[in-house]
């Protein structure tokens, strides 16, 4: 067994999203502008590009220089993380190769979705993916529907891959399994959380070490500050405030996106509200409501200071 000391990730980290400009290309100053008010909000790094930042629409061109432009802009002040997801282990190779060499501070690959079962497959993949030196591998175990990648694989694998370090838990019920990989690994590899965000307190209790986020952050600084201080009171009085938007925002992942980028728009970030298509339809009723949770949401905001 690898003897590994716990990797050093903590605290807020947002997926970016991708702007578009109105010709249907990457809007790389609205990006910018993105990640400029996460680090003002605290945040303690970023993942760039996943599913949040619709990946799976971007070529792999526009996936290189989104990355770029990310790890240009945060200069050095947090961390950037590189999405390499992909089916094809050769493709995911490339990107974590490309991805590390343009200055990234690790990767992020999900497990692929038609083997997620598969422990021997699994195994198979990410021992051929970190065939190219990474200085930090984190495994998104994502499963919109069920318990996701076997337990014993994501242990098996933390004991014999040396750069895998993290893992980003969204899979559901995540809770009980988040406890049982901290048991697991003795409290040696952090778990994140995200899609699972409406139950943040209990995964907090949990002792999930970081939060995926989407946008939306200075809140859940604020509340993860509170909690670590010791003050869960206070961490739960914020929590229960932004529990009508993660309520609302996470029921699809297409209205989280459409959610996200009328967010930024109305922060001064993004020059539009734009996503790529294939998108679910964001009709007039869709707006009105988010448009007043966007509201409750700055209210909060400005409380917070």
């Amino acid at each position: 067994m690898l003897r590994k000391t716990k990797y050093q990730l903590a605290g807020v980290v947002p997926i970016i999203n991708t702007p578009w400009t109105d010709k249907g290309t990457v809007d790389y100053p609205s990006i910018g502008r993105l990640v400029q008010g996460g680090i003002s909000d605290g945040i303690s790094g970023c993942i760039v590009p996943a599913v949040a930042s619709e990946v799976s629409k971007l070529s792999n061109d526009e996936r290189i220089r989104l990355l770029e432009e990310v790890i240009e802009v945060a200069d050095g002040q947090i961390p950037v993380i590189a999405g390499v997801s992909d089916p094809d282990v050769k493709r995911a190779q490339k990107l974590a190769d490309h991805a590390i060499r343009a200055g990234a501070d690790g990767v992020l690959c999900a497990v692929p979705t038609g083997i997620i079962h598969e422990k021997t497959l699994i195994k198979t993949f990410f021992t051929q993916l970190t065939q190219v030196e990474l200085p930090m591998l984190m495994i998104q175990d994502l499963s919109w529907g069920d318990y996701g990648t076997p337990l014993d694989a994501i242990t098996e694998m933390f004991q014999e891959i040396d750069s895998f370090r993290c893992l980003k838990l969204e899979t559901v019920p995540a809770g009980y399994k988040l406890s049982q990989l901290i048991k697991a690994t003795d409290q040696l590899m952090p778990v994140g959380v995200g899609w699972s965000l409406p139950q943040l307190i209990e995964a907090l209790d949990r002792d999930a070490n970081f939060i995926t986020t989407t946008a939306v952050n200075k809140p859940f600084v604020h509340i993860l500050r509170h909690y670590y201080q010791g003050e869960r009171d206070t961490s739960i009085e914020i929590f229960n405030r932004t529990l009508p938007y993660l309520a609302w925002a996470h029921q699809h992942i297409d209205i989280s996106i459409h959610f996200y980028k009328l967010y930024c728009h109305r922060k001064g970030w993004f020059t539009n509200t734009h996503s790529r298509e294939p998108i679910s339809p964001f009709d007039t009723h869709h707006l009105r409501i988010a448009n007043e949770i966007i509201d409750h949401l700055f209210a909060l905001e400005e409380e917070l200071g």
